[in-house]
């Protein structure tokens, strides 16, 4: 860096300009350079090296030089002298004097940001709010699962006994909601209870003479909402486990058929974090020889486009064990069209065209062959020196 100052210095004239300040940088600790495969140490902790740079220099030519004599990334340093050292300071606006040491050392990530709340508050608060009948002014009629011939399941969305919310009605199960939280997360629900615009008739042209008639949705005026056979207690519960806390605790306890029971109702009530959720889990854990198939024919009458790739690159990966599989045959003839996406991938396996030959490689024509870095050597062509100080 000592160079700098004899091109600057051929400006003539002005010898304030050209006044230099002679410093050392010291590292504060081992500095690296990493990546992926390795790490090397490039200077070792309290390593001095000296400095000389024009007082009105900025410092970034020092850190420019710095890290390319040293062999390290620029990016992956810092520097300082009584405060952090940037760009566009030079030795003067830091009041830097002959024999001054400025340290070195990795640069330190940014200190995360405090929350502004406490998440897992929030979601006690929302947990509590779901236990709690008091204000509750919404009720899902769902059919019993006795009713609906299901077979028994481990109802744990919340607690493994029938909570507060729950009443059972005959062979219906009642299960109260807040109306204000269903509409805040599903746009299903906001339409549900949406009430109806309002009409203003007036008579004989009379302004005092009007008749307001609103129309409204019998659902918005009865607050019930009458669940299909299709989905059990359970599944409500977790749904709505869902909705009010953003996560079903014991995802990982629930069975492959309650999630894509799960998945069916998200897509029905077009819940788009939940039906995310449930592919998720669907396939991380619950995807096997045996269950694939059926999940793969689910895809497509839940509308679960993640799941589908999914299970496409399941069976690529696992096709000659599902080739000799009964279950998995017998599965699919109930979508049989599913199986063109299936050998779509298949063929995208195979390379197209005809196998070409290797060639031969003739030895004995070898002077004909491209130079190698070797020979570029012998012929002169060495490589291109390294400037001792930065443009």
């Amino acid at each position: 860096m000592a160079n700098n100052g004899g091109r600057q210095a051929g400006g003539g004239g002005n010898g304030q300009m050209n006044e230099h300040v002679e410093f050392t940088v010291k590292a504060e600790e081992d500095l690296y350079l990493t990546g992926s495969e390795n790490t090397i140490r490039r200077v070792t902790a309290e390593t001095n090296y000296s400095c000389l740079m024009l007082k009105t220099q900025r410092f970034s030519s020092l850190f420019r030089h710095y890290a390319k004599y040293h062999g390290l990334r620029k990016d992956d340093l810092e520097y300082y002298f009584v405060n952090p050292l940037e760009n566009e300071d030079t030795p003067e606006t830091v009041h830097l004097q002959r024999g001054d040491t400025i340290m070195v050392r990795k640069r330190r990530k940014p200190e995360p940001a405090e929350p502004a709340a406490d998440d897992d508050e929030f979601f006690k608060d929302m947990r509590e709010l779901f236990e709690d009948e008091e204000h509750m002014d919404c009720t899902f009629m769902v059919h019993s699962e006795n009713n609906n011939n299901n077979k028994k399941r481990k109802d744990d969305a919340m607690d493994e006994d029938e909570t507060d919310d729950t009443k059972k009605t005959d062979s219906m199960v009642e299960i109260r909601a807040h109306k204000c939280i269903l509409t805040a997360r599903a746009e299903y629900f906001k339409a549900f209870f949406r009430k109806g615009y309002t009409n203003n008739n007036t008579n004989g042209g009379n302004n005092n003479n009007t008749n307001t008639a609103t129309t409204t949705f019998r659902e918005a005026e009865e607050c019930v909402i009458h669940v299909e056979p299709d989905f059990a207690p359970c599944h409500i519960r977790y749904m709505m486990e869902f909705i009010y806390t953003n996560r079903i605790q014991s995802i990982k306890e629930i069975s492959t058929d309650d999630l894509l029971a799960l998945l069916h109702l998200s897509d029905r009530w077009l819940i788009r974090d939940l039906k995310r959720l449930v592919e998720h889990e669907l396939i991380r854990n619950h995807m096997t020889i045996q269950s694939v198939a059926r999940m793969y024919g689910a895809t497509e009458d839940f509308h679960a486009n993640r799941l589908s790739r999914a299970c496409i690159d399941f069976i690529m990966d696992n096709l000659r064990q599902l080739a000799g599989n009964s279950s998995f045959e017998e599965e699919m003839k109930n979508y049989p069209h599913l199986c063109i996406p299936v050998l779509k991938a298949a063929a995208e396996m195979i390379p197209e065209g005809p196998l070409h030959k290797k060639q031969r490689t003739d030895h004995g024509s070898s002077t004909t062959a491209a130079a190698t870095p070797s020979s570029n050597a012998a012929a002169g062509l060495g490589s291109s020196p390294v400037p001792d100080s930065d443009p």
